[in-house]
């Protein structure tokens, strides 16, 4: 597996969208692609160029297949693919399970069947619980967001609180800015981000990232499917390591001010 070298002197944001998804997804959404499976991979690389994507979380419900293709392409035009799948708990509430950029398609099998992911039917809940599903994550060197969580099948529209205060549980997902959420029924949301509601509160404060279902390639260059992240050189432990340091290194493209855009690449 190659990868395209970059020179990386000091500490910058990254565009990284978390929840790319192959080409077979699409059949999730009732929908099929008119394209191969390789047109597809070549499209969506084009549009993560264009709109300056630099890492990608690969993550299909309960699957790995076509992890590699992408993972080469990508790799051999400079982007760093970090691995994984979307997951339902059996609460059914939904996560991203994304891992080192160096891991085998057969270590992220061994992983789904660690977690009972039934191959048959990859979306459906599988019968461990959250807290299960975030500590296997995090026992197994991965990262673990709250996928859509506004969303029918996201922690915080379902009321998970006892999901929420999870200390190992440090992103969720949601599709703009927190203040995008005032007012949202009756402001919960925006609240429980912000700390205000008692029975949801945090020793450390929930980080707020976007994401989304990338399906097909053009939806990679909104600004809700992605956000950015800053380290010195693109890398899983780099990108870890940012999330225990939030404040100045985990950023919404609705934070952005004008000095970043010079430090994108």
């Amino acid at each position: 597996m190659s990868l395209i070298e970059d020179t990386y002197t000091k500490a910058r944001f990254f565009k990284c969208a978390l929840q790319v998804n192959p080409a077979s997804y699409i059949k999730y959404r009732g929908q099929e692609h008119q394209i191969s499976e390789s047109e597809y991979n070549s499209q969506l690389l084009n549009a993560a160029i264009e709109f300056g994507i630099k890492v990608i979380g690969l993550a299909d419900h309960g699957s790995v297949s076509g992890i590699d293709d992408i993972r080469n392409l990508f790799n051999d035009n400079g982007i760093i693919v970090f691995p994984g799948f979307e997951i339902a708990s059996s609460e059914k509430v939904h996560f991203v399970c994304l891992f080192d950029e160096r891991i085998s398609t057969h270590q992220l099998t061994m992983h789904l069947g660690a977690l009972r992911i039934n191959s048959n039917n990859p979306a459906a809940p599988v019968d461990l619980s959250a807290s299960d599903i975030i500590k296997y994550v995090k026992d197994n060197e991965g990262f673990i967001f709250a996928a859509h969580c506004t969303n029918d099948d996201g922690v915080l529209k379902k009321r998970m609180n006892n999901i929420w205060r999870n200390s190992d549980l440090l992103a969720a997902q949601i599709p703009g800015s927190i203040e995008d959420l005032r007012g949202v029924e009756d402001d919960f949301y925006r609240k429980v981000f912000l700390n205000k509601i008692v029975d949801y509160s945090r020793t450390r404060m929930m980080i707020a990232i976007n994401s989304a279902d990338v399906s097909k390639p053009e939806e990679i260059k909104a600004n809700g499917a992605s956000c950015l992240v800053k380290m010195t050189k693109p890398s899983f432990s780099a990108f870890k390591l940012a999330f225990l340091d939030p404040e100045s290194r985990i950023k919404l493209h609705s934070d952005k001010s004008e000095n970043y855009a010079s430090e994108l690449c």
